[in-house]
C-alpha cells in the first residue's frame, strides 16, 4: 500500500477531485491521504528544483519553516544534499510574499535559486560557508536590493549568513542540511524583524526529520522536537 509522502498514512481509494497539497493543483484522483493530503502528478514527477519553484510559487503558507518542511518531505529530498542550497532564499521570500511584503514572479524564484545553487556541494566543509546559509543571505540580498557598492543593505545580506554560520559552528558535528536551513531561515527571521522593522511572528522552529537523519544530534540540536 502507497502512503502519503507528507505524513506516512496509507493512502485510500479516492474517486473524485483533490488539490494537491504542494502546489494547489486540482485534479481526479484514485487515491488520497485520510488526512486531506495529495500530491499531483506533476509534483510527483517533480524534480528537486521543480518542487521549490512549483511551491514557492503557489503556496499560501505564510510562515517560511512551514514552507521548508513541505518542501523536504518531497520525494526528491534527500537527508543532506545540495538541493538545500536552493531552498531557503526562494522560501523566505515566498512566506514575505504572502505576507504582502513582496511580489515574487517565477523568474524571480528562479534567480534566488540559481544564486543559492552557485554554492557547491560540501562546501560548508572546504570552504566555511554552507550554502543553506548563503541562500539566506541570498533572500536578504534579494529583499532589500543589495549589490557589492550598497552599505546597509550589503551589511545586513553578510550580517544574515555570518549570524547563521554562526550557530552552525557552535552546534558542531558533521553537517545537517536540515539544521542549516533551519538555522538560515531564523538568522533571515530574525534580521527581517529586528533590524529592517517588520511586523512579523516570532519562529518557533522544531524538526520534522530527526527520525530520518542518520547523524541527528537529538538533544544537542535546538530544532530537536523532544
Amino acid at each position: 500500500m502507497f502512503k502519503c509522502v507528507i505524513c506516512k498514512a496509507e493512502l485510500i481509494e479516492y474517486s473524485g477531485f483533490a488539490t494537491c497539497t504542494f502546489c494547489g493543483a486540482k485534479e481526479e484522483a484514485d487515491y488520497i491521504c485520510p488526512n486531506g493530503h495529495y500530491q499531483c502528478e506533476d509534483c510527483r514527477l517533480a524534480t528537486q528544483s521543480e518542487i521549490i519553484e512549483r511551491v514557492c510559487l503557489n503556496t499560501k503558507l505564510k510562515n517560511p519553516v512551514d514552507i521548508v518542511n513541505l518542501i523536504m518531505k518531497h520525494a526528491s529530498f534527500n537527508a543532506y544534499g545540495v538541493e538545500h542550497h536552493e531552498l531557503t532564499a526562494p522560501a523566505i521570500l515566498s512566506a514575505l510574499k504572502n505576507l504582502g511584503y513582496v511580489n515574487l514572479t517565477a523568474a524571480r524564484i528562479k534567480g534566488a535559486m540559481k544564486r543559492g545553487s552557485n554554492i557547491p556541494y560540501g562546501s560548508c566543509g572546504s570552504t566555511g560557508a554552507c550554502g543553506a546559509c548563503v541562500s539566506a543571505g541570498v533572500a536578504i540580498s534579494m529583499f532589500t536590493k543589495s549589490n557589492y557598492l550598497k552599505d546597509r543593505e550589503r551589511s545586513l545580506t553578510i550580517k544574515t549568513v555570518s549570524k547563521a554560520l554562526m550557530k552552525l559552528t557552535d552546534l558542531g558535528g558533521p553537517r545537517c542540511c536540515k539544521f542549516s536551513t533551519y538555522a538560515g531561515i531564523e538568522s533571515a527571521w530574525n534580521v527581517l524583524i529586528n533590524d529592517l522593522g517588520l511586523n512579523l511572528e516570532p519562529l518557533n522552529i522544531v524538526c520534522d526529520f530527526q527520525d530520518e537523519l542518520p547523524d541527528c544530534k537529538k538533544e544537542k540540536c535546538p530544532y530537536y522536537k523532544k
